[in-house]
């Protein structure tokens, strides 16, 4: 599910990225932008951040050290 859709719908706004107001009559109406998704609507995947921190960590720990003009040998 991750890899085919890595994003989902914010939590907070329902995906809309902004909260519904009302106004006297009842009839909804935009509010502020979410702050949570900073108004995109979206959010990523629980999974798929856990995936984005291992693969981090594993091409970091990989990545072999590069050769100093200066050095011999």
């Amino acid at each position: 599910m991750c890899v085919a859709q890595p994003f989902g719908r914010c939590h907070k706004c329902d995906g809309l990225g902004f909260a519904l107001k009302h106004d006297r009559k009842g009839r909804p109406k935009r509010g502020k932008h979410c702050r949570r998704c900073n108004g995109h609507g979206i959010r990523i995947r629980r999974g798929r951040h856990l995936w984005n921190l291992w693969a981090r960590t594993y091409r970091q720990g990989t990545t072999p050290a590069p050769k100093h003009p200066a050095q011999k040998g």
